[in-house]
């Protein structure tokens, strides 16, 4: 295999020998679809490029400045599969939200992620964590720097470097997936099936990162390794043919099942030189990870565009329409906010707010019920919100007052509200409710 040039000498003195050793390597390049780990070095339009670090049959396009995915290769099995085309709709992620192009509690404003190992929620569906005695200011956004096709990424960024990464520090972001949402892969059984995962990267300081699939309880871990090239750049990851699990527990029904870790650092407690396998431990990252992310005041680690798929072939990110997005994240957390809005108090009363018209001049006597856009995942907690003040109870706009709001309970459909005090009779009564039922 190579990638010699498959133009011939036109000039110049040139042996016969020569010029048949330049015949050879072009017909060598051309009869192998210039196999290599990295892209021809001068592409022609129309050229076939054998992938062999991503394991797929590209396409050189007409106007000669993209690669076009014909074809995924599995080498080990012989077996090739067409590319998912990007613009397909369908259900095939089991990544919700993988574009990140729902984010219901901030709407692209910043959250502060507290180093002291608290998790907290980002953009819908994903988590992100940082533990570490001397890194601070370090932030998770939506943010609309993204790759060609997509609109948004989730940036992390760090505002004062850490002075070192001690063997448990880490910084990673992750998706939880429901176990009805994986049950056809056979988690923990003689019959597990493989997946693939891929997605777009990018990172201030280049060098060699990972991706980490767990189990729930973070007994059982398959760490695979990947590498930022170019700082500053987007980059497309592949990593095909992830064995799952034939072990450990792994739970059903609408509990967590599946962790997917983006470590932008790890120390060394938490690293392996097991690679692709899974094995016992709460591992996240190679014993070759790079953690200049989390040393470096400024840094940054971004990512986009994921798909985990079922199968040996590492596909490109389907596309979901909007609603049908906003539907499945709506799942594990809805706003009565609306779109755009981000979750606060005192955001007023144009904002998509419950409102209720008072019907009788007595306590307890006022209900709303709530019935949600999703059915969620379990019964979730309801958290309300006032809408001209920094409380959690109702606005009696008519009587320019604040009542006591109450919870007469919730499922996973709906979730009745009620007024717990006074009001007198066509008074109107405004309140912010979101329902969370994350996992």
């Amino acid at each position: 295999m190579s990638q010699n040039s498959v133009v011939l000498p036109t000039t110049g003195t040139v042996s016969g020998l020569q010029m048949t050793q330049a015949t050879n390597n072009a017909l060598d390049t051309l009869s192998t679809l210039a196999s290599g780990a990295s892209a021809p070095s001068s592409p022609q339009a129309g050229q076939l490029w054998h992938d062999t670090t991503n394991h797929i049959i590209k396409l050189r396009s007409a106007d000669n400045t993209s690669w076009i995915a014909l074809h995924n290769v599995n080498e080990a099995a012989y077996l090739a599969s067409p590319a998912l085309q990007a613009g397909a709709f369908g259900h095939v992620n089991r990544i919700i939200n993988g574009g990140f192009v729902i984010d219901q509690v901030n709407e692209g404003a910043a959250y502060t992620i507290a180093t002291n190992n608290t998790y907290t929620y980002t953009a819908d569906q994903w988590q992100v964590a940082c533990l570490s005695a001397s890194a601070a200011g370090v932030t998770a956004q939506r943010v609309t720097d993204a790759p060609t096709g997509f609109t948004h990424s989730l940036k992390l960024t760090v505002g004062t470097g850490a002075s070192s990464v001690g063997g448990t520090d880490y910084l990673v972001a992750w998706q939880p997936v429901e176990a009805q949402n994986l049950s056809d892969l056979n988690l923990g059984t003689a019959n597990a099936a493989a997946v693939s995962l891929s997605f777009w990267v990018k990172a201030s300081v280049a060098g060699t990162y990972a991706v980490s699939l767990q189990n729930a309880a973070g007994l059982r871990a398959c760490v695979n390794k990947f590498t930022v090239s170019a700082s500053g750049s987007w980059q497309f990851v592949t990593i095909p043919n992830i064995p799952c699990d034939q072990g450990g527990t792994w739970s059903s029904g609408s509990n967590n099942c599946l962790n997917v870790y983006f470590v932008a650092a790890v120390g060394s407690s938490y690293q392996t030189g097991t690679l692709n396998a899974f094995q016992g431990g709460a591992y996240y990252g190679s014993n070759t990870q790079t953690n200049s992310v989390l040393t470096t005041s400024g840094a940054t680690f971004q990512v986009t565009g994921v798909m985990l798929n079922a199968g040996v072939f590492a596909l490109p990110c389907e596309k979901r329409s909007i609603q049908h997005e906003l539907l499945l994240c709506q799942r594990y957390y809805e706003k009565t906010f609306n779109s755009g809005v981000a979750v606060a108090q005192n955001v007023g009363a144009s904002a998509g707010d419950i409102f209720i018209l008072s019907v009788n001049a007595s306590a307890v006597t006022n209900y709303y019920w709530w019935q949600f856009k999703a059915n969620k995942r379990t019964s979730p907690t309801i958290v309300t919100y006032n809408i001209s003040a920094a409380n959690a109870n109702w606005r009696d706009t008519t009587a320019g007052a604040d009542k006591a709001a109450a919870l007469l309970g919730a499922s996973e459909s709906a979730a009745g509200l009620y007024v717990s005090a006074t009001t007198n009779i066509s008074d109107n009564l405004r309140i912010h409710a979101t329902a969370n039922a994350r996992l």
